[in-house]
Parts: C-alpha cells; structure tokens; sequence
C-alpha cells in the first residue's frame, strides 16, 4: 500500500512541482501585463498559436479590435508580394518624341514616365544605381545623339492619382517627412531637408535653405530656439503646396538645424533636375520642365515614342524587406497601391486599402472587425485583432510560396531594424522577429518565435490608450515576447 502511494506520489511530482512555482512563464507575463495599472484604462488584445498544431498558447481579448499601428504594414506587404511576387520591379523609362535631325537637334519632348517606383534616389538604396537616377538619364540623351532639346521635359507620374494622401491621417503628420505619400515617379523618398539658425532661448529660428532647393517655397510659423537636445517640430502642409508652417523647438545657438520634410511635386523636381543639369552641360533645352499631371496644355504622345532608357527597380522583396526593417511609411504606401492595381485595378486610397482587407478574406481569414484605411498604420481609423494577424503570421508560414522574402522582412530582436534593441540577453534575443508599430497612444508587436521546447510559435500583442510612456509600454510587452521564448510544456 505504502509502495503504491509512493509510485502515485512520484508520478504527480511535476504537476506538485508546477504547482508550486505557479502558473507558466506566459501564464505570469500576460497577468502581469492585463493587470498593470497604466493599462487599466486602455485596450489589449494578443494571442499565441502554435503554427503548426494550431494550440492557442496563450490569449486576451484575441478578437478586440484595436488599432495596429505599423502592425498595417504586414497585412499591406504580405498581400503585395501573394499579388505580385518577391521578383516584381517597376520601371522607369525616358523616352523621346518628334524627330531628331542629323545634327542632334530634338525637335519634341523628352519623357520621363513612372510606374510607381519609390526607389529613385532614395536613402535606402544608395548603393542601387538607381540612385543616380538623374546621371543615368543624361548619359541615355547624350548616347542617344541629342545635342539639344525643342521642346519640354515631362515627368510623367500619372500611372497614380495625383492625390494620395489618405483623407484618415492627422494634419500633424501630413507635412512631415513620415507623411510623405506615393507618386508615380517619387523621388527622394519625396523628402527634402530645411535649415534653421537658432539664438538665444525664446527667440524665432531663422530659415536658411532647403535641400534641395525648391523654386517657390515659402515657410512660415513658430519655430523656437529652447533648451532642448534636438528638435521637435511638426511641419504642416500636405503634399504639393509650397507653402510650409513649422511649430516647435530647436536646439539653442545653432548654426545648422535641419528639419525633414514632405517634397512638393516630386515629378516636377526630377523634370527640373534634368533640365537643369542638361543646360549646365551644354544641352540646351528650348521648352520647359512640366509635370504632366498638372499642364492642361501638354497632349500626351507616348504611343509614337522612342525609349531610350529603362530603370529597373530593385526587386520587390528588397523594398518589403526594409520597408518593415526601417517601418517606412511611404514604401508601404506604394505596396497599397500595388495591392490596388493587382486586385481591384485601381489606384485610389480607399480602393486600394480596401483591397487589402479583400484579400485577406478571400485566404480564409475571418475579416470581421478589420479596417484598413491606409497602407502604413499612421491612421487611427485602422482597426485589426490579434487574432487577424496570427492569422496571416500562419498562413505565411504554413501556405505561401513566399516565406522567405515575408520572413526576411521581421526585425529580429538584437538584430537590425526596430526591434534591434529588444529582448537582449534573454531567449528570445536572434530567436524572436516581427514588426513593430507606434502611434501616439499605440503600440504593437507581431512576428515568430521559437519556444524552449522547439514549438513554432505566430504571436501579436497590442495595447491601445495606455498612459504610462511608450517605453514603460514597449517594457511589459517585451515579457510577454521573452515569456514565449521561456515557453516549454
């Protein structure tokens, strides 16, 4: 009898000793995050799933809706590359029209026509020779034959509406470097830099230049020199107009403070550039830099053109990958639009964004409750669960030919990207990915981990409302990452 009690003992041993140390590691860390007070007045929805046997490892509010922030991005990038695949590349051609006589003289317009590339000259492609973009057109006119120009420089970007700004996003955003939206021929990330000379406290920031230089710009506003470490503006001014109003700190007896702003007609600065740089080195051009979305005069002859020059984008996994890494705004945006044009044959906002949520529903996920209103999440009209992004996590995972590029995109913790700085020293460090997103009052985290005991696992947190810092936020939501991780059942 004593031998039976003792073997019964033994073997209810590991549930004594479970018991004893309490609930598990995701257990602990999701009761510690319902329960912390900062958060009692906000929103939280996360889940855990095992990918592969479909165990819910752990859950709260899962299908709350909430808004994701640059959670959006994942539902915006996985779509464009199930639409149009990982190898997909825009092209950007120069063509000319009319005749050429033997003696180079063009008598017609030089093209530049867009297909949505957010590639040419952009920061996060300097080592693509796309980003000398405006070096690879001269060299095609001047092979081509053409010594100088009768008629216009066109930049035509028209392939897009002209008007993206999503009609969702906070005045506060639109004229800042963030904000900057998509464009059939974007350039630059269709950025531009300011500099400002500061005084003592308390005194009006004086405006000095922009880069480039833009003909026409005019700012205006509040810009204060204060006691702070780094600026802290906001710019206002949608895309297109010339006009900018800064508000805001910057640092005190400054001799350069620069401030990164929306570019106001990308298409008309690449046509000026080139015309610029053609007269500069002796091409002369007779007629005018003109974007043709904007000249009612300018009678489109594209179909009796001869292209003399084809830029070819890097692939599309390249720019997922670091439109996730980097969270840029404005390569999501023109991923929506991709998104668009594939799925419903359209380039505006709300079809576009619309399209995306289409899609989902269309791969079986349960779309009640999701509404996407831009590509990128800086909308707060957004709204997902967690349960939705598991979802896609999954079926990337488990179902898509293209895992690989999706996968490479997610921030691996003490990695590059956003979530570099997260989780270091403990399991999840180079063992949990996903994206991040922030907005003011927002935070969320969504991506892979593996657990101790080898378990594959797709898992989203996002709080919404919560009123400690963003920091303090980020902090309670990394134990939860750290605790699927320790996970071992």
């Amino acid at each position: 009898m004593k031998i039976k009690t003792l073997l019964t003992t033994l073997a209810l041993m590991p549930a004594i000793i479970a018991a004893a140390q309490g609930p598990n590691p995701v257990s602990r860390a999701v009761n510690e995050i319902k329960n912390y007070e900062w958060f009692s007045n906000g929103q939280i929805s996360l889940l855990a799933t095992d990918m592969k046997t479909g165990e819910v490892i752990a859950s709260y509010n899962p299908d709350m809706s909430v808004i994701p922030a640059s959670n959006t991005k994942l539902f915006t990038t996985a779509a464009a590359l199930e639409l149009c695949g990982a190898d997909y590349t825009y092209k950007t051609e120069v063509s000319y029209t009319g005749k050429l006589d033997d003696k180079g003289m063009l008598n017609g317009n030089i093209i530049i026509k867009g297909s949505g590339d957010p590639t040419l000259g952009s920061r996060f492609f300097s080592d693509h020779p796309n980003h000398n973009y405006n070096e690879l057109f001269i060299k095609a006119i001047q092979e081509a034959g053409i010594k100088h120009i009768g008629g216009n420089i066109v930049a035509d970007g028209t392939v897009y509406d002209k008007e993206l700004t999503p009609p969702t996003w906070s005045w506060e955003d639109m004229g800042n470097y963030y904000g900057a939206v998509p464009n059939g021929l974007t350039v630059n990330d269709n950025m531009m830099t300011l500099h400002f000379k500061t005084g003592r406290e308390g005194t009006d920031a004086i405006y000095i230049s922009s880069d480039p230089p833009i003909k026409g710009l005019k700012i205006s506003g509040k810009a204060v020199a204060a006691n702070v470490a780094r600026e802290n503006t906001n710019v206002f001014g949608k895309s297109y107009q010339l006009n900018k109003y800064l508000e805001g700190p910057m640092p005190l007896n400054k001799n350069d403070v620069t401030v990164r702003c929306v570019l106001p007609d990308p298409p008309l600065f690449i046509a000026t550039r080139l015309m610029d740089s053609l007269n500069s080195r002796g091409i002369k051009v007779f007629g005018q830099a003109i974007n043709a979305a904007d000249n009612t005069r300018y009678i489109r002859q594209d179909s009796g053109a001869t292209v003399i020059c084809t830029l070819e984008s890097p692939p599309l996994s390249e720019i997922i990958r670091l439109t996730n890494w980097h969270s840029i705004n404005l390569y999501a945006e023109h991923c929506m639009l991709l998104v668009g044009q594939k799925w419903a044959k359209s380039t505006s906002v709300s079809l576009s964004s619309a399209s995306i949520a289409q899609f989902w529903r269309s791969k079986g996920m349960d779309t009640k409750g999701l509404s996407i209103n831009d590509g990128c999440g800086l909308s707060h009209y957004n709204i997902a669960t967690a349960r939705q992004l598991c979802y896609l996590l999954t079926y990337m995972h488990n179902k898509s030919q293209n895992y690989e590029a999706f996968n490479a995109s997610l921030t691996m913790c003490g990695e590059k990207g956003t979530m570099s700085g997260m989780c270091l020293n403990t399991r999840a460090e180079k063992n949990a990915r996903g994206k991040s997103g922030t907005i003011r009052r927002v935070k969320s985290y969504s991506g892979y981990v593996t657990s101790r005991s080898g378990r594959e696992i797709a898992w989203s947190i996002i709080i919404n409302n919560f009123t400690c810092s963003s920091t303090e936020t980020r902090k309670m939501m990394e134990k939860f990452i750290v605790a699927l991780a320790d996970y071992k059942d």
